[in-house]
C-alpha cells in the first residue's frame, strides 16, 4: 500500500483569490492591525538603519476614522526608505517575507495581509524612493480578485508633491461595517493609541532600542507607557541592605551573553551541536553564527495593583507579551506554584521589568513566545535563577546559591507591607503606605507631567513616614498600656520635619526648594517643613471644585497661626495655590478622632461651601465633608483585610524568630516540651505542606512556623526569655536591672503579661472571620492595631531574607 511513484503531469496549487478576504476571519484586535502597519514601517527604518540610511527624524502617522461613514478610511503613512516596484510587489505577496528574519518585527509575510483583510475590502499601497520620479502603487480589491479569478492588479502611479519625499503609506478603504462602528467610538480610538504606546514603548521613550521613531494618531503624538519605577532612568539609584545578600537595588540590569549558535536564515532554524548544514534546506550557504544575549531589567513599581505588573517581553524592540507573571511561578515538572505575589492581602504586586529575547521564535500573530524554544528556558535561568524565589524552598530542594537579578529583587522587596513596621521601615521596603495616593501620583507620570518623572515625589512621602515612626517611637507609652500610643494616620511628619526646611527637591509656593518661607514682623523669615503626604491636588466631584494645596509644618512662632484659635490654617497664594500650614505638636492632635488630614479636609469642605453659597446647586459641609473623607481620607481607615494580614506576619516573623537564637538554645528540647496535642498538629501541618525532612525542622528551631497562633502564644509564656533582650525585641527580660531577685521576677511578669496581651489581640485579628472584623466594634479594631503598632515597636532587627 506505500508504494507510488512519481508521474510527468502537475497539479497547479495556486491558491484561490478567496483565500485573501478569508484571512479578515482571524480575529486579530483592531488595534493589532494597526500595529502591523507600524512594524512594517519599523521593519523598513531598521533595513535603512543597518545601511546607514534612516531618516533624521523616523515618524509614523495613522490616520483613524472618527464616525461611521461609507468614506471613512484608515492610513499609515510613513517617511522610510521607499520600495522599488519589484520588492512592492513581493511585499504584499500572501506568505512572502523578504525581512531580515534577526533584525525585524515581521517574520512571516502574513501579518499585512491579515490586518487589511480584517479592516476593510479595498486596500491601496503607495511608495516611492528620494531617487523615484513619482509614487508607485497598487489596489489589492478583494471583489474584483474574486470576480476575475486570479491575482494581477494593475500598477499605479502619481506625481510627488515634494521630489525629494520618500516613505510608504497603508490606506485601508471600504472599511466593513463593525470595524467602521468601532473606530467611530473615542474609547476604542484611545484604546489603539494606549495599546501602541505600551508595545513600542521603548522605541517612543527614553531607551531608543533598537532605534527611535516618532508616532502620531491623528496628529497628536503617542505617549510611550514607561514604566514607573524605583531608581532606574530619571531617578536616584535606590537601594537596601540584607543581611543575607548585602547590597539590592531596586532597578536590575539584565545582561546574560549566551554561546552563539549557527541560524539558518532561510528556514529560521537553528543548528543543532556539531551542525554544519541546516536539516530542513541541507544547504549551508544561509547559515551564519549568531550572537545570542539576554538584556533588559526588573525592577520595583512605585505603587501595587493587582493586575498591573509583571514583565513585558520585546523581539527587536518590539513588545510581544505584556504583564507576564509567568517569571513568578515554580513549577517542580508537575505542579505549577505561584510565588508572587503571596506576601500580600489582596494579591497586588509591584514586580515589573522589560526583556528583550529577540532570538527566540515568535508565533505568527506575534502575542507569545514559542516556549519549546531553548532559548526561552534559557532566558528564566538568566533572569530568575534556578529553583524556586523562595530561599527556604530552594534550600529544602537543595538548589545553589543564586543571584540573578529577579531572585534579588524578590528577597528584598517582595512583601508589599513592612515588618515590623519601625522606624527606617519603610525605606527598607521602598513602599507608599496610602497606596491610592502612590497610583495617583503615578497616573500624572503616565500623563508626561516632568514633575513626576523621578520617582522624588514619592520618596518624600516614604521618608514622611518613617519619621512619623521614628517620633512615635520616642513618644511611646513605656507602660504597656495600648491607650498611650497614638498612630498619627494623618501622615504628618511630626517633630521629625527636615531640619531648617531641608531640601525637597518640589516647586512649592514659597521658594523653589519647596520650603515656605514667610516673614515675621522684623524681617526674620520663618522656615517650614513639607509635609509631602498632604501635598496634592483635592477634587471635589459634585461641584468641580480643585483645590492645589501645598501643605507644611509650621513651627511654634509661625506668623500664620499667632493668634489663631485653631493649629491650622488655609492661605491662598499669588500663584493660585493654597498653603495649609499646621502645627500637628498641638495638643489638639493628641485625640484619637484627629488628625492634621481630618482639620484639612474640614477647611476644604468649608471653602467648598463659602463658594457654593447662593448658588443653585447648594451643598452641605456635612455631603461636602464626606464625599472628601471617602476619596481623600482612606489613611484613617481601620481595614480589617490589612489588619489580618499585618497580623498574620508579626505572628510568623516572631515564630521564625526562634530559630536565630543560635546554638545556645536546645531546639529539640524546646519542640519536646511541647504537649502531645501541640506536636502532633505540629506535624500534621509539616506534612500538609510536604516538609521533608522534619527532623531538621525541629532542630533548627523553625517548628513554631508550623503552630497554631494559640500555641506560639502558649510557648512565648513558658520561654520569654527568647525573645527579649535584642533576640527579638529590644525590651530587657534576664538583663532587668535589680538586685532583688524578687522584684525583677514582678518585673518580667509585667513584661511577659503586657506582651502575652499584645499577642492575643494579633492572633484575634489572624484568626477571626473578615465579615466578623468588618462588624467589629471600632474600639475593638482601635485596640488590636494599636497592638500590632506595639508589637514591631520595639523589634530588635528588621525581618531580611
Amino acid at each position: 500500500m506505500d508504494d507510488w511513484q512519481q508521474t510527468d503531469q502537475e497539479f497547479d496549487l495556486q491558491p484561490d483569490p478567496r483565500i485573501l478576504p478569508m484571512l479578515g476571519e482571524i480575529n486579530l484586535p483592531q488595534w493589532k492591525c494597526v500595529a502591523e502597519f507600524v512594524d512594517n514601517s519599523v521593519d523598513a527604518f531598521l533595513a535603512a538603519a543597518r545601511e546607514n540610511q534612516v531618516p533624521e527624524e523616523p515618524r509614523v502617522d495613522i490616520t483613524l476614522p472618527t464616525s461611521d461613514s461609507p468614506t471613512a478610511r484608515i492610513t499609515a503613512l510613513d517617511n522610510g526608505p521607499g520600495m522599488d516596484a519589484a520588492t512592492l510587489e513581493r511585499a504584499v505577496r500572501a506568505g512572502w517575507s523578504g525581512n531580515d528574519p534577526i533584525g525585524s518585527l515581521g517574520l512571516f509575510g502574513m501579518g499585512f495581509n491579515i490586518a487589511t483583510a480584517r479592516l476593510g475590502t479595498l486596500t491601496r499601497v503607495w511608495t516611492t524612493r528620494a531617487e523615484d520620479a513619482e509614487w508607485c502603487g497598487l489596489e489589492i480589491d478583494f471583489d474584483r480578485l474574486m470576480r476575475q479569478k486570479h491575482f494581477k492588479t494593475p500598477r499605479l502611479a502619481r506625481a510627488k508633491v515634494d521630489p525629494g519625499e520618500h516613505g510608504t503609506e497603508i490606506t485601508v478603504l471600504q472599511l466593513k461595517p463593525e470595524q467602521r462602528q468601532w473606530f467611530a467610538q473615542a474609547r476604542n480610538r484611545s484604546l489603539v493609541r494606549r495599546e501602541l504606546g505600551r508595545i513600542y514603548s521603548t522605541m517612543l521613550g527614553h531607551s531608543a532600542t533598537p532605534m527611535r521613531f516618532a508616532l502620531a494618531i491623528n496628529g497628536d503624538g503617542v505617549l510611550p507607557r514607561e514604566h514607573c519605577v524605583w531608581g532606574g532612568p530619571g531617578s536616584p539609584d535606590r537601594t537596601v541592605q540584607t543581611q543575607k545578600y548585602g547590597e539590592i537595588h531596586s532597578y536590575q540590569v539584565v545582561e546574560a551573553r549566551m554561546d552563539p549558535r549557527l541560524y539558518c536564515t532561510r528556514c529560521w532554524q537553528w543548528l543543532l551541536a556539531g551542525e554544519t548544514k541546516c536539516p530542513t534546506c541541507e544547504s549551508d550557504s544561509h547559515v551564519l553564527l549568531r550572537e545570542r544575549t539576554v538584556r533588559g531589567w526588573v525592577g520595583l513599581q512605585r505603587y501595587l495593583s493587582d493586575t498591573d505588573f509583571g514583565v513585558d517581553f520585546l523581539r527587536n524592540g518590539r513588545k510581544i507579551e505584556l504583564g507576564s507573571k509567568e517569571l513568578f511561578e515554580w513549577s517542580d515538572g508537575e505542579v505549577v506554584a505561584p510565588e508572587y505575589p503571596i506576601d500580600d492581602p489582596r494579591h497586588r504586586g509591584r514586580l515589573v521589568g522589560e526583556i528583550h529575547l529577540d532570538h527566540c521564535r515568535v508565533t505568527y500573530m506575534k502575542d507569545r513566545f514559542d516556549r519549546n524554544d531553548p532559548a526561552w528556558q534559557e532566558m528564566i535561568d538568566a533572569v530568575r535563577g534556578p529553583g524556586p524565589l523562595r530561599p527556604d524552598k530552594a534550600a529544602e530542594l537543595g538548589f545553589p546559591a543564586n543571584t540573578a537579578p529577579l531572585y534579588l529583587l524578590f528577597q528584598a522587596f517582595r512583601r508589599s507591607q513592612p515588618k515590623p513596621v519601625s522606624a527606617g521601615c519603610y525605606k527598607r521596603l521602598l513602599v507608599v503606605k496610602e497606596n491610592a495616593r502612590a497610583v495617583e501620583m503615578a497616573q500624572e507620570f503616565y500623563k508626561g507631567n516632568p514633575e513626576y518623572v523621578s520617582d522624588l515625589r514619592w520618596w518624600q512621602i516614604v521618608e514622611e513616614q518613617d519619621r512619623a515612626l521614628l517620633t512615635d517611637a520616642d513618644n511611646s507609652d513605656d507602660g504597656g498600656s495600648p491607650g498611650g500610643f497614638i498612630p498619627d494616620p494623618g501622615g504628618s511628619s511630626g517633630g521629625g520635619g527636615l531640619e531648617g526646611g531641608g531640601e525637597v527637591g518640589e516647586s512649592g509656593a514659597g521658594g523653589g526648594d519647596g520650603v515656605s518661607r514667610p516673614e515675621v514682623p522684623g524681617g526674620r523669615p520663618v522656615s517650614r517643613s513639607p509635609i509631602a503626604s498632604l501635598t496634592r491636588e483635592y477634587i471635589h466631584d459634585a461641584t468641580g471644585l480643585r483645590w492645589d494645596v501645598r501643605a507644611f509644618e509650621a513651627v511654634a512662632d509661625d506668623p500664620v497661626l499667632s493668634g489663631s484659635s485653631a493649629p491650622w490654617a488655609l492661605v491662598s497664594t499669588s500663584l493660585g495655590q493654597h498653603e495649609f500650614i499646621v502645627d500637628d505638636s498641638d495638643g489638639l492632635f493628641l485625640s484619637a478622632t484627629l488628625t492634621p488630614l481630618d482639620a484639612l479636609l474640614a477647611e476644604l469642605a468649608w471653602r467648598t461651601c463659602d463658594v457654593q453659597r447662593g448658588g443653585q446647586d447648594s451643598v452641605t459641609f456635612g455631603g461636602v465633608l464626606s464625599e472628601l473623607r471617602k476619596r481623600y481620607g482612606t489613611p484613617n481607615d481601620l481595614d480589617p483585610i490589612d489588619l489580618s494580614a499585618r497580623a498574620n506576619g508579626i505572628l510568623l516573623s516572631v515564630a521564625k524568630s526562634v530559630a536565630s537564637c543560635g546554638s545556645d538554645v536546645d531546639c529539640v528540647a524546646l519542640y519536646d516540651d511541647l504537649s502531645p496535642t501541640e506536636r502532633d498538629e505540629i506535624q500534621r501541618r509539616m506534612a500538609t505542606r510536604a516538609v521533608d525532612k522534619p527532623q531538621t525542622v525541629i532542630e533548627t528551631g523553625r517548628f513554631l512556623e508550623y503552630a497554631s497562633r494559640w500555641t506560639l502564644v502558649r510557648f512565648f509564656e513558658r520561654h520569654a526569655g527568647l525573645f527579649f533582650d535584642g533576640l527579638y525585641w529590644d525590651d530587657a527580660y534576664e538583663g532587668i536591672p535589680y538586685d532583688d531577685e524578687r522584684v525583677a521576677n514582678e518585673a518580667r511578669a509585667h513584661v511577659r503579661g503586657k506582651y502575652i496581651s499584645l499577642l492575643g489581640d494579633a492572633v484575634w485579628l489572624a484568626e477571626e472571620d473578615p465579615e466578623a472584623l468588618r462588624v467589629a466594634s471600632r474600639v475593638r479594631l482601635l485596640r488590636a492595631a494599636l497592638a500590632l503598632d506595639l508589637l514591631d515597636q520595639t523589634v530588635a532587627q528588621p525581618d531580611l531574607e
